[in-house]
């Protein structure tokens, strides 16, 4: 996994990654797809994950109601459990924790529950149904950022 590259996304990648983003979402989850891309009003950031020149990982903030969500959490299915996902996880979180925002939510699979509660989330709320399969409310605090087990 040498050849890994993680990065913030260009416009130039976006075509790659709303591919990504269909066929996990949209392909996988059965989330439709009108409901997949981010508005820019919501003024998104993006990262991605390339493995030789092929966008292998993405994930996304935006911004709403005044607070930072992350998500659009994919990996390519044929790249899952070589901890490509939480190599970009752990990058895109720090470069948000260092551009000086405090506390991060997201609506997540218990795939991605997991990883971000090993890095310090904590689950605020009950799972709900979410089209094929449900998402659980996790928080991650800067301070917490890096304690395992914190919820």
């Amino acid at each position: 996994m040498n050849d890994l590259i993680l990065r913030k996304a260009t416009s130039l990648d976006m075509d790659d990654i709303i591919k990504l983003q269909l066929d996990v979402f949209k392909g996988e989850q059965k989330i439709p797809a009108v409901m997949i891309p981010l508005a820019e009003e919501s003024s998104p950031q993006w990262w991605c994950a390339l493995l030789d020149t092929s966008i292998v990982g993405a994930v996304a903030a935006w911004m709403d109601n005044n607070q930072v969500h992350w998500g659009r959490f994919a990996t390519n299915q044929s790249y899952r459990g070589l901890r490509i996902g939480t190599k970009l996880a752990q990058f895109s979180l720090e470069d948000l924790f260092s551009q000086g925002i405090e506390e991060i939510y997201m609506d997540a699979r218990d795939a991605t529950v997991k990883i971000i509660c090993d890095m310090g989330g904590k689950i605020i709320g009950e799972p709900a149904d979410f089209y094929d399969g449900k998402v659980t409310p996790v928080i991650l605090y800067k301070k917490d950022y890096g304690r395992k087990g914190s919820q």
